[in-house]
């Protein structure tokens, strides 16, 4: 072989692994890409067409406080079609979210979206919330309304958590609420987490009306013959000790839980192929994919019982309970993403937290079974005290681990999601508590339970109840 010969291979050689390394490269970058380009997607077309707020402010300061990667991802609005694509340098990731009425927004990660019925009024609605104000002659003479007032005008003026919404709620009355610039009583507000809470008050309205056992394996179809995942109950995965492996890490660009929530068209299918690492109740691991897994396979578990999940939740919960503005959006699908993607405005959120307080009763009607707020609020054994049936718990560990509320009691129970969004139950004083923010880059509740603490101290004991 001539020398020409042989340096013409090498260089065509060379050619080749440059090439198939650029070509690499740009799939890694690709992949990458998506779940920003999904997250931005997503966010932007649930806050302009879902929160009805305002495009520019959006896309100006919603992403504020996140890594600089994120200002690579450029979004484009289509305010007639509703749709939003994003994409980072050079069409990387390239992404479109899809918003429909009664659904809110979907991620087209399969390049198209399931088609889903429209949701049709029950026509079964609650009042609206009696107010208690200070100056409307329904006062309540145990509420400090000073202090109240106090507490969240000096947290809302200086705001350093960037709260956007609190309201407190006191037998069944609001007695006060504030709301920062760009929000009110009419925006509805992103759950993240408090999904979750969601999730499983559809379960317990399913379990009310006979639908399901919570005691009884969950019918997930991966699982059909397989010995070990198929003896997993629905309390299992309520509790977040199926056993399941799942990467719950946000910071990691392609971790499970990123994948599954801003590339995956079927998100509780996708955890449904989780390995299994304990036998179920062993140990506990907050999963959002075993919240995914619950809400598809409750849709799955109605429809083959000629139910629809969405008109179900409307049915048999949203309407009755007067929160009429709750939105589960779904993935592409078409099931409720039900670890993250819920919108209510925060005193439908408040209407949430009041059912649990009243035992699943609202104005007379049963709701949920009898025992299902004790349920959720039960610990559950694998997590130290710290979490029910997806609701977090607020005692103190057996490890020296104290309460995530210093100063109020061990039996309230809250629905908590990611950058401070809060709804405590607290039945001592038959008080509801939500907060809305986006205290971002750190970890909000350190930042927020002084404000819940103030607000608290401000409560007295009406009716008959006391100290005891």
């Amino acid at each position: 072989m001539t020398e020409w010969k042989l340096h013409h291979k090498v260089l065509t050689a060379a050619g080749i692994l440059a090439a198939l390394g650029v070509i690499y490269g740009v799939v890694k970058a690709d992949r990458i890409a998506r779940i920003g380009a999904g997250y931005k997607a997503k966010i932007t077309c649930s806050e302009i067409f879902v929160a009805g707020r305002d495009g520019q402010e959006v896309i100006r300061r919603e992403f504020l406080g996140m890594p600089a990667t994120m200002k690579q991802i450029h979004v484009n609005v289509d305010y007639e079609a509703k749709t939003v694509r994003a994409s980072g340098p050079i069409g990387l990731g390239g992404i479109k979210a899809i918003y429909r009425d009664g659904y809110g927004c979907t991620l087209a990660n399969a390049g198209r979206v399931g088609l889903l019925p429209a949701v049709k009024p029950s026509g079964t609605t609650s009042g609206p919330w009696p107010l208690a104000r200070p100056i409307s002659g329904e006062a309540l003479e145990y509420v400090d309304y000073g202090a109240v007032d106090y507490a969240l005008t000096q947290a809302f003026e200086e705001n350093v958590a960037q709260h956007r919404s609190f309201l407190v709620v006191v037998d069944d009355k609001i007695v006060d609420e504030m709301y920062a610039e760009g929000f009110n009583e009419d925006t509805p507000l992103l759950s993240w987490s408090m999904a979750k809470s969601v999730t499983t008050t559809l379960v317990g309205a399913a379990v009310y009306q006979g639908y399901l056992d919570v005691s009884a394996p969950a019918p997930v179809p991966e699982w059909e013959g397989d010995s070990e995942k198929s003896q997993i109950t629905w309390d299992d995965l309520l509790r977040m000790q199926s056993g399941l492996e799942f990467e719950e890490d946000y910071e990691k660009p392609r971790s499970e839980i990123n994948r599954m929530l801003f590339e995956r068209p079927d998100a509780g299918g996708f955890a449904a192929q989780s390995d299994i690492a304990h036998d179920p109740g062993e140990v506990w691991s907050y999963s959002s994919g075993t919240a995914n897994i619950i809400a598809r396979t409750l849709r799955q578990v109605l429809s083959e019982q000629g139910v629809d999940f969405y008109q179900f939740a409307r049915d048999a919960l949203f309407e009755p309970i007067g929160a009429e503005r709750f939105v589960l959006e779904p993935d592409a699908s078409g099931s409720f993403v039900g670890s993250s993607f819920a919108y209510a405005t925060p005193r439908d959120w408040a209407r949430l937290g009041q059912l649990y307080l009243d035992q699943g009763v609202w104005d007379g009607v049963r709701v949920l079974p009898e025992g299902w707020s004790d349920y959720v609020a039960s610990p559950t054994d694998a997590s130290d005290g710290q979490y029910g049936a997806q609701f977090w718990l607020n005692h103190d560990g057996t490890d020296g681990r104290t309460r995530f509320i210093p100063g109020l009691p061990e039996d309230v129970y809250f629905m908590s999601g990611h950058e401070g969004q809060y709804v405590l139950v607290v039945p001592d004083k038959n008080l509801v508590m939500v907060r809305m923010g986006m205290t971002r880059g750190r970890s909000p509740l350190p930042e927020i339970a002084p404000l819940f603490r103030d607000v608290y101290d401000a409560i007295g004991y009406g009716g008959d109840r006391d100290r005891g």
